[in-house]
């Protein structure tokens, strides 16, 4: 009796493995597929963006009468951009004043 209550043990055991990866084989491709949507998604959107600023810096330049200053006047907000975000992150990532002969606690 006991033999067979192991023998039932194990093979209920052996079952559950096997559902347990047929599960994960599918719970691995449900993510993988929705990692590649959004990820085409994403660069779809970033193409969208791109084919606006370049058609913004178009109807910039008719009405300037300049490539050049149109895609200055364009580009501008995202250098200032730039410039602030780099300001930012470059002060917060100075390190405060340490004492002479102590060094900071790395702990």
């Amino acid at each position: 009796m006991i033999a067979a209550a192991a023998r039932d043990a194990s093979a209920q055991l052996a079952d559950l493995l096997a559902l347990a990866r047929i599960e994960m084989r599918g719970n691995v491709r449900a993510v993988a597929m929705l990692a590649l949507l959004f990820g085409g998604a994403v660069l779809l959107i970033l193409v969208s963006l791109v084919l606006l600023l370049l058609s913004v810096r178009d109807a910039v330049a008719v009405l300037v009468g300049s490539d050049a200053i149109a895609a200055l006047i364009v580009a501008l907000p995202f250098l200032i951009a730039t410039a602030i975000l780099m300001w930012a992150g470059l002060r917060r990532m100075s390190l405060r004043e340490v004492p002479r002969g102590k060094t900071p606690d790395h702990s």
